[in-house]
């Protein structure tokens, strides 16, 4: 549709009535477009992601892509990543934790903690336990600035890692930032700083 100004249609308002018409149309056109929604969760699935701002809000899946369809609805950031598997394998499930905000620069701190790894909810891993004892590699998200101590017993009792940042295989190689003491399958609870 073409405007040609007139004596009493000047230019600017023939522009102004044909861009409220085209926000007007392009308006319509965005609100018909459904918003995406997360995918279903499913409570026996391996691929699991716990709010630790929100009550460790839990919410697992049966596929890796459903666990990163959801991450992507929600306004938390993502911490840290747990394997049951060495290496960051994703076939044997993981857990990503997210939190409101990131953490600290500094270790001296603990910016989120959970302190038993039996969780008060029916999520359960592939092997048909609590996340207790099964931890096999870790990964922080690295713009997010944290670390992870482990500790032997619930409620940050017992033996405790290192602080570690990201490591392939908790079974006490010492190489990188893995600890040199064997974590493989032993935290029972944990600490962010």
């Amino acid at each position: 549709m073409r405007i040609l100004p007139t004596k009493s249609t000047p230019a600017r308002t023939a522009l102004a009535v044909f861009a409220a018409f085209a926000l007007g149309a392009s308006a319509s056109t965005a609100a018909a477009a459904p918003a995406p929604q997360a995918p279903a969760p499913d409570p026996a699935g391996k691929y699991c992601s716990v709010d630790l701002s929100d009550q460790q809000k839990t919410t697992c899946f049966t596929t890796e892509q459903d666990l990163l369809s959801y991450g992507s609805t929600t306004a938390s950031v993502d911490l840290i990543a747990v394997y049951n598997w060495i290496n960051y394998e994703k076939g044997g499930g993981y857990t990503i934790y997210s939190g409101d905000r990131g953490c600290t620069s500094t270790t001296s701190d603990v910016d989120y903690a959970m302190p038993n790894l039996n969780h008060p909810y029916a999520y359960s891993n592939p092997s048909g336990i609590l996340e207790n004892d099964t931890y096999s590699s870790v990964s922080t998200y690295y713009d997010q600035h944290c670390d992870i101590k482990l500790f032997d017993g619930a409620n940050y009792t017992g033996a405790s890692s290192e602080w570690i940042d990201r490591c392939t295989h908790l079974g006490g190689s010492g190489t990188g930032d893995c600890p040199s003491a064997n974590w493989y399958n032993r935290a029972s609870s944990y600490r962010l700083s």
